[in-house]
């Protein structure tokens, strides 16, 4: 199968890294391991596939076909639409390529973010070969009708195999709509990991939406700021999500108040950090939402 990760921004803005893969009949493997030495990047290479190198460390991902691959024309462009209008929304070089299959990485254990299901056999895969026992989609509705996603038959096997699923929608490209439904994803992903379960967190293409929720995760209950958690998963997983929409979430959060100044006012480090009483504070605001 052919695997191919296209970044369209600025090589120099990628940390040095090499690229290996390992690939059998129907699914791929990818593994991005740390060199001492930076790679030598060549001046015109706007595709990467997994015999270049790419300026990422430590990312470990998984790519593999929902179903026989298809380059049909529709989905080529639906894609490209879809790519341009991310790329102009969220001014950032990362690209989603339907055809592909999905695309997951693990972050910490017991938390995945990836790329949408595409069919049953991607739940079977996340199960098995995972240890997937809850996801937590945040597409809105139109999302999965757009990508032609059989809806029902993802949810049915879903209680087939007895994985809990959880939806938390939030507009795709919308920071606003982002900082909005982080308190209820991050409570409801929190509520499935202190369970022990392995949760997958998506949205459409696992670069905007779903990392978003697992970094507000990261900073919330693993102790982190928000640089650290936010370099933390873009180092697993090349991706853009808005830092804005999170700190305006834990602002929304820490000072839950009417006579709080607006958050617009407020210089760009605020909320970037908080205190063990305001991590505290955050905590119990997210849990109450149960």
């Amino acid at each position: 199968m052919a695997f191919s990760l296209i970044l369209t921004g600025s090589p120099a803005s990628f940390p040095a890294s090499r690229l290996s893969a390992s690939t059998s009949n129907r699914h791929s493997t990818a593994s991005f391991l740390s060199t001492n030495k930076a790679t030598p990047w060549p001046r015109t290479l706007p595709v990467l596939k997994l015999s270049d190198h790419l300026r990422r460390r430590h990312i470990s991902c998984c790519s593999a076909p929902s179903a026989p691959l298809t380059s049909s024309n529709e989905e080529i462009s639906k894609s490209d639409e879809y790519n341009r209008t991310m790329q102009r929304q969220m001014r950032n070089p990362y690209e989603y390529h339907h055809d592909l299959g999905i695309y997951y990485t693990r972050i910490i254990d017991g938390l995945i973010v990836g790329s949408q299901p595409q069919s049953p056999d991607d739940v079977d895969k996340l199960y098995k070969d995972e240890g997937v026992r809850a996801i937590l989609n945040l597409q809105q509705d139109k999302d999965i009708e757009y990508w032609g996603i059989d809806f029902n038959a993802i949810t049915k096997r879903c209680d087939e195999l007895g994985i809990q699923y959880m939806r938390s929608p939030a507009r795709d490209f919308d920071p606003n709509s982002l900082r909005t439904e982080l308190p209820k994803a991050v409570c409801l992903l929190d509520g499935a990991i202190s369970q022990g379960k392995t949760v997958y967190v998506h949205c459409t293409a696992g670069l905007g939406r779903a990392p978003g929720v697992a970094i507000a995760y990261l900073y919330w209950f693993n102790g982190m700021n928000l640089d650290g958690a936010y370099n933390f998963l873009t180092s697993k997983r090349p991706c853009g999500p808005k830092k804005e929409a999170i700190r305006g979430a834990t602002y929304d959060l820490a000072k839950n108040d009417a006579g709080k100044e607006p958050f617009e006012e407020l210089p760009e480090y605020a909320f970037a950090d908080v205190a063990s009483w305001e991590r505290q504070l955050i905590q119990e605001r997210v849990r109450s939402l149960r």
